[in-house]
């Protein structure tokens, strides 16, 4: 696990840019952001997808402010829905996923107090998979039309809520997170 201390901050446009330099390919592009995006990356056209309505981008960042991870939050099925989360590739292995997510799942309780969480992700992505479901996500019914390439997984509140404690005593009321 990562031992110096990370940030959550609103990530900037420049931010979610460099975010290109990860994708080698319109498949990998696919299995972060879902459908609609295109290969090569254009900056606008890139950027349009990851904003989203009722969606917020985040970044984790070490004391050099160098991202080490990304996430959105978004207002979708009546839960904290989490989207297009990522480690990028040097910083895995480290736990900086758990930290994302309960750091992710904070910010979301403090908009929608009462929610549950809940994400896709693709079948055929069995870390992710392992690492969601050691966080006490399940498979659940998706919400809209059904995907056979996709689980749909949700935590319930009483777990976001534990999760989040994890995350509570590192964020402050400016949208920053710690953890260290």
């Amino acid at each position: 696990m990562i031992q110096a201390p990370l940030h959550l901050k609103s990530a900037t446009i420049e931010q979610q840019w460099q975010l290109r330099t990860i994708f080698r390919s319109g498949a990998e592009l696919t299995q972060w952001g879902g459908e609609g995006f295109r290969y090569p990356l254009q900056r606008l056209q890139f950027l349009q997808h990851l904003h989203l309505p009722d969606t917020e981008a985040y970044v984790l960042v070490n004391q050099q402010d160098q991202v080490v991870a990304f996430g959105q939050i978004c207002n979708r099925f009546a839960k904290i829905h989490l989207a297009r989360l990522l480690v990028l590739p040097s910083f895995r292995r480290q736990g900086i996923s758990q930290q994302l997510i309960a750091a992710l799942i904070s910010r979301g309780l403090r908009q929608w107090p009462e929610r549950e969480a809940s994400l896709f992700v693709f079948l055929d992505n069995t870390a992710a998979i392992r690492s969601y479901q050691r966080l006490g996500f399940k498979p659940a019914t998706q919400p809209s039309a059904p995907r056979t390439d996709l689980y749909f997984m949700t935590l319930d509140h009483l777990q976001c809520e534990k999760l989040a404690a994890t995350a509570a005593p590192f964020i402050s009321g400016n949208s920053v997170c710690q953890f260290g």
